[in-house]
């Protein structure tokens, strides 16, 4: 029997995402299905053409399978910026939305996906193969300092909460400890190539990132910066810690409009300099 290729959707999955769209009586047939089959993800498309196996009771995932995508203004801000001979990083890549997604779209870019998470990780390389994109993995997480630091597992639900920065109502599963390096020191010593475009989202771990990264930022060939960031912390006028490190390395900082309805404490941010 022919196996499928590895992007294939079948009707049940199909049918299961439309259902879960739906909602009603989903949780229900769902449960006997991992019960009687297991199993707990659906291969889903995204509106961009990108394929994941997602878990339709985890906040992002299902968020995907309602709306096509997740933070489509990500996605959007970072394309016009990257290409042949302009990279991109992910700096945490979760399960490779953004990365893959990217990759899949402009084939000719690089792209570098960096997610510490040893489960998340896993995940990651699952898609990479389902897209047949040569995303390139880094298990390690961007930081300040060069050495390691305990990470924060997020628990199930919401893969995209694991971090080094310990939030006192969070819950997490678990920690482990991963390897912490300075973004500047991978490009010195060849390990990776100087981004075109980063995005970044790091649960709190932001600034630490972006600081092992001022050299890079500094340079004329690093112009676009996609960002998550507290927008209420501070009063009107005054900029985050972040703000102010990536407008003194050139850019100038707008916020993005989001494009699905996630309404959370976070924003997203685009720094740039010049014109793609």
């Amino acid at each position: 029997m022919t196996q499928p290729e590895p992007d294939f959707i079948s009707f049940r999955d199909r049918l299961l995402a439309a259902w879960r769209r739906r909602g009603r009586g989903f949780a229900r047939t769902w449960g006997l299905l991992q019960k009687f089959h297991g199993g707990t993800t659906l291969r889903y498309r995204t509106r961009y053409g990108s394929i994941f196996e997602l878990e339709p009771f985890s906040y992002i995932d299902s968020f995907i399978i309602s709306h096509g995508y997740y933070e489509a203004e990500v996605i959007e801000a970072l394309l016009p910026w990257i290409g042949e001979g302009r990279p991109l990083w992910d700096i945490g890549a979760n399960f490779g939305l953004h990365g893959i997604t990217a990759k899949r779209l402009i084939p000719s870019a690089e792209v570098c996906c960096f997610e510490p998470a040893p489960p998340v990780m896993a995940r990651l390389l699952r898609h990479r193969a389902l897209n047949r994109t040569d995303v390139r993995p880094f298990s390690l997480a961007l930081s300040d300092h060069a050495g390691g630091a305990m990470l924060n597992l997020a628990s199930a639900g919401n893969s995209g909460m694991s971090t080094l920065e310990s939030v006192d109502q969070a819950k997490y599963s678990g920690t482990c400890f991963v390897a912490t390096v300075r973004g500047d020191d991978l490009i010195s010593t060849g390990a990776a190539p100087v981004p075109a475009a980063i995005k970044l989202d790091v649960e709190g771990h932001e600034f630490a990132a972006l600081s092992g990264l001022e050299q890079t930022l500094r340079s004329p060939a690093c112009r676009c910066v996609v960002f998550e960031d507290r927008a209420d912390l501070l009063e009107p006028g005054v900029d985050s810690p972040v703000k102010s490190l990536l407008v003194a390395c050139g850019f100038e900082v707008a916020s993005l409009a989001r494009r699905e309805p996630a309404h959370h404490p976070l924003a997203n941010f685009q720094a740039i300099k010049g014109s793609p």
